[in-house]
């Protein structure tokens, strides 16, 4: 394609009669677009790629390779076939991941269809069998090892397998990133740290350093979701441990240890009752537990995030600040609500309880406000590196904009 820059994506095709999908092609002479049509994946007679036993296209990626060759990964395999027939799928199979190779036009197919991680169909008795494929095939080539990062059939988790060829075989590398940092130290998933729902992503290397992107739900349903980042760890044999889920994003680094923060960059949040996931397109009608959402209609720019809904009992957790060269003393909340009670500041969750002196950092006293008010307090923080988790204990329900950390 030359100096062209190419995106996919996944296409109903007659929507309304057969709900078949194409993967199809946009090029554009900047990264940044305009992106224009130009074609769609297809065998070398024409015939659209996702047809008859055809693997069903679904989140495709792509690798151009260190020869020049192209390789196009794609697959969807849901549990069962109630969900496909829900959704109206029609053509293609679902067995689990797959792979292409496309000619230079990036669009024609050129040989067979190979298979990738298997889906839960195919996974039993396979290193795959707890963690099989269910979607978002994203590829990387590293070194001389393949990386298919991949949603596993639990959804809240990204996974990885490994191979030398990009055919494979593929080999279980092992999960690099849980939304809930369910399995990060044996976590399991009634102890969830954050609410569930599906995540997608891949990796991506900035500045020598490698991250891994992903997303969380927002609003109460799978399909709103806000991006995430964190640093990985490539080992000398080629494994990544997983990564716990922070607020650090891209910062290369903890956070500073003074400053103002947007609450809506909290890792960890959860209810009284701990969390749920959010496996519905439509918001889930419930008034108990605090979620990410923002202000206004504008379905393009939301300049107004927060956490909206924060009651008692309810916890938000940042993770991590550094406080050994700048060691605030007073913190500030910005919020607003039916709130009467108190916002307690505490440097750790395991366990966190009013009277654990040795990790409450701050109590902020809220009351009843229409509109944003800042509430303020001593803060007490220990000379090093330290979380923050703010819990609501108190009647009413709290939104919950901003936080700043300062000295007196």
């Amino acid at each position: 394609m030359g100096n062209k820059w190419v995106t996919g994506w996944h296409l109903p095709s007659s929507w309304a009669r057969y709900r078949t999908i194409k993967t199809s092609v946009a090029v554009s002479d900047s990264p940044a677009g305009s992106f224009s049509y130009y074609g769609t994946v297809h065998h070398p007679g024409g015939k659209p790629y996702g047809l008859g036993k055809d693997a069903y296209n679904f989140d495709p990626g792509v690798l151009l390779d260190k020869d020049g060759r192209v390789y196009m990964y794609t697959g969807f395999s849901p549990d069962s076939g109630t969900l496909r027939f829900l959704m109206g799928l029609r053509g293609g199979t679902y067995n689990g991941g797959t792979v292409v190779e496309l000619e230079q036009d990036m669009i024609t197919i050129r040989g067979e269809e190979h298979p990738t991680i298997p889906g839960k169909c195919m996974a039993a008795g396979t290193e795959f069998e707890d963690h099989p494929f269910f979607e978002a095939s994203s590829i990387r080539r590293i070194n001389d090892l393949y990386y298919l990062v991949y949603s596993s059939l639990l959804s809240h988790e990204l996974c990885y397998a490994t191979a030398r060829s990009p055919f494979g075989p593929w080999h279980y590398g092992g999960t690099l990133v849980s939304i809930g940092d369910i399995g990060y130290h044996g976590r399991d998933r009634k102890h969830a740290r954050n609410f569930l729902g599906n995540t997608h992503g891949g990796m991506v290397c900035v500045k020598g350093q490698w991250y891994i992107f992903y997303h969380r739900q927002t609003n109460r349903q799978k399909c709103a979701r806000q991006g995430c980042a964190e640093k990985i760890t490539i080992r000398e044999d080629g494994s990544i441990p997983q990564v716990e889920v922070t607020s650090c994003g891209l910062n290369d680094g903890p956070l500073k240890g003074t400053g103002t923060y947007e609450a809506r960059i909290a890792c960890n949040l959860w209810g009284r009752k701990g969390t749920c996931a959010y496996e519905n397109s439509r918001p889930v009608k419930d008034d108990n537990n605090p979620y990410f959402t923002q202000s206004g209609t504008d379905r393009d720019y939301y300049p107004d995030q927060y956490i909206a809904n924060l009651r008692k009992g309810a916890t938000a957790g940042y993770k991590y600040f550094d406080f050994s060269s700048e060691r605030p003393d007073r913190i500030s909340v910005t919020v607003r609500g039916s709130c009467s009670g108190k916002l307690y500041v505490f440097t750790d969750a395991e366990p966190m309880r009013v009277g654990k002196k040795s990790a409450m950092a701050a109590r902020i006293l809220l009351k009843p406000s229409a509109s944003w008010q800042t509430f303020s307090a001593d803060l007490h923080v220990p000379e090093e590196t330290s979380a923050l988790y703010f819990q609501y204990l108190g009647e009413g329900a709290v939104d919950f904009r901003d936080f700043t950390l300062s000295s007196k």
